[in-house]
């Protein structure tokens, strides 16, 4: 006779040891079907006979031999009663449950105890009349939940005791543990709760792989979703050489770790504005700085209530619709962006002409014109902002594909614009808003649709300079603008023209959102760039007749730019402006957004 806990240490490290045993008892606790495997792998001659039973039944009360692998189940079932022992499976009101549902389990027979010594009241809780059997008889309430399979053979399903609860969910450890022991890689596995950063109660895997072997955690959890419910799925998943065990061999709870939870600040950086959006949503749900696009959500501390507040914010600000289950099989911001770009409903490339940064809402949508490099991704990080009511387009320039012709003047990009635009609205009001080149284009637009008679109910202008450039700028001042003056970029050694896979290389070491684009789109962002600082050099701006929202940045000495005071005499209506302790090109960044961003929400809001 070896207790469970014994015989999975015996059957990770020797199995080969029990070869000139006939046969070989194990219980006491929940056996592992790995471990029951492997010894008969290694002991073809061997019988493994897994017995049940609480102390109050004499030893045993259920057994069931096991000769051969592949016939093991997981979970291991408990078995059937030992002669003169019977087994019922009664709910509440100790009525017996239909075959396959989970009841209490009540043990009767010869082997049966009388009751407690000197111990009245807890006798009477334990031991009860037994309405099945013969006059007199008792029967013992072990406390375990168990459902009857075909044949009449016994499945553990928990403990009375054992039973937590997830959101309002009752939630039954053990059955978590047999799902976990069914894949083949996991030897011993046992859930434990926590409470976790936001004060839920969670649950919290522990898991030690079979000899030899490591356990792909990740993998582990997409098998756990597949069979569980979402509420049932772990928030973490720790693997250990070995689960601590008691002086009686069962899982010592108590002396288990508490899971690491990764706290380094992200890795690898968002690339596409999906994934900007959100990476920004995992940090604002598990209160963290920074989440890289890499990271898994549950790694970091998600579980099934923290998801679904994901699930819920997801659908607000990026106007889709994912069940918990998506998160699970794609826990990264990379993964679950590249699962809503091709799912049903896809919004397409990053690179069309129109980016739905978030397609639904009921209120007038925000159209947002591309800055100089042509790319409206920026702009992602404005939907915390922006109320969820109110979709969020992109516009962006023709040629990124690098197969569109550039546009020949501004004139054509706006009414190419305005076409867009139309198609998506075909009257107002309208909302538009550019940063740096894209304000002097969203400028232009409003002029125009107010030419038409329409009504532009918010025109908002980042930044945008006013004033003829004297010349075209050197190879590397178009790189560094077409780039966002990534530092890298400025400090790279030479005078010439940077090798586009050199600028990749810069861009991923960076984490740039722009990390990962083709050669093909980064030649094309040059000549978007070269051709847009050309259509900007305007002698003089249209004149808007309505209201202007301007956020003004710094220079490089910490002075305002100026670009308001330039700005005002091509307004009719109110001229409302801000300045922002940030430079130019650092206005779309997490820490000027902070600023800017409610500024433009509160306005959004009220109109």
């Amino acid at each position: 006779m070896i207790t469970a806990g014994l015989f999975r240490v015996i059957a990770d490290e020797q199995p080969e040891s029990l070869a000139g045993v006939l046969e070989v008892i194990t219980g006491g606790d929940v056996i592992s079907p790995a471990s029951v495997r492997r010894v008969l792998d290694h002991c073809p001659r061997t019988v493994v006979r897994c017995a049940y039973g609480p102390t109050e039944t004499t030893l045993f009360a259920t057994q069931h031999p096991w000769t051969a692998s592949r016939d093991v189940p997981a979970p291991v079932p408990l078995g059937l009663p030992l002669d003169g022992m019977r087994a019922h499976v009664l709910d509440e009101s100790l009525a017996q449950v239909a075959l396959g549902e989970t009841g209490e389990l009540y043990l009767a027979g010869a082997g049966l105890a009388r009751g407690y010594v000197r111990r009245p009241e807890l006798t009477a809780e334990r031991f009860a009349a037994d309405p099945f059997g013969p006059a007199g008889s008792r029967m013992y309430r072990t406390g375990d939940r168990v459902r009857r399979l075909d044949g009449g053979h016994l499945e553990f399903v928990g403990r009375t005791d054992g039973q937590v609860k997830i959101r309002g969910f009752r939630v039954e450890r053990g059955e978590i543990e047999s799902v976990l022991g069914e894949h083949p890689g996991v030897a011993q596995a046992t859930v434990a709760t926590r409470v976790d950063p936001s004060g839920e109660t969670s649950l919290a895997a522990y898991l030690v792989a079979v000899s030899g072997s490591t356990l792909d955690l990740a993998e582990l959890r997409r098998h756990a979703a597949d069979a569980l419910a979402e509420y049932m799925v772990p928030a973490t998943f720790t693997e250990l050489d070995r689960l601590p065990l008691t002086t009686n061999g069962k899982v010592d709870h108590r002396a288990l770790p508490e899971p690491a939870l990764p706290t380094a600040p992200a890795r690898t950086g968002p690339r596409t504005p999906h994934e900007t959006v959100l990476c920004d949503l995992f940090a604002e749900i598990l209160g963290l700085p920074s989440v890289g696009a890499d990271d898994s959500f549950f790694d970091l501390g998600g579980q099934s209530l923290l998801a679904t507040r994901l699930a819920s914010r997801m659908r607000a600000v990026l106007g889709v619709r994912l069940s918990i289950r998506d998160l699970f099989r794609n826990p990264t911001a990379a993964a679950l962006g590249r699962h809503i770009e091709e799912g049903p409903g896809s919004r397409g490339s990053a690179l069309d002409p129109v980016l739905r940064l978030r397609p639904t809402g009921a209120h007038p949508p925000l159209f947002c014109v591309h800055p100089g490099g042509g790319m409206a991704w920026c702009y992602a990080g404005l939907l915390r902002y922006v109320p969820k009511e109110r979709p969020v387009y992109g516009l962006q320039a023709d040629g990124l594909n690098g197969v569109d012709e550039l546009a020949p003047d501004l004139d054509a990009m706006v009414e190419e614009y305005l076409g867009r635009i139309r198609d998506i609205q075909p009257e107002g009001p309208y909302h538009l808003l550019g940063w740096s080149f894209g304000g002097k284009v969203a400028h232009a637009l409003a002029a125009r649709l107010r030419e038409a008679g329409e009504r532009v109910a918010l025109l908002a202008v980042v930044d945008a300079g006013y004033g003829r450039r004297t010349e075209a700028p050197a190879p590397r001042e178009l790189v560094e603008l077409a780039f966002d003056r990534l530092p890298a970029l400025h400090e790279e050694p030479g005078d010439g023209p940077i090798p586009l896979r050199r600028i990749q290389e810069i861009l991923e070491a960076q984490d740039s959102a722009l990390a990962g684009l083709e050669e093909q789109t980064l030649a094309a962002l040059l000549d978007i760039t070269a051709n847009n600082l050309e259509l900007g050099s305007l002698e003089a701006l249209d004149h808007f007749d309505g209201d202007v929202l301007f956020f003004e940045a710094v220079d490089r000495t910490g002075s305002p730019t100026g670009h308001a005071a330039r700005w005002a005499p091509f307004v009719g209506g109110r001229f409302e402006a801000h300045e922002l302790p940030f430079q130019h090109e650092k206005l779309m960044g997490r820490e000027a957004l902070a600023a800017l961003g409610p500024v433009l929400g509160r306005r959004l809001k009220n109109l």
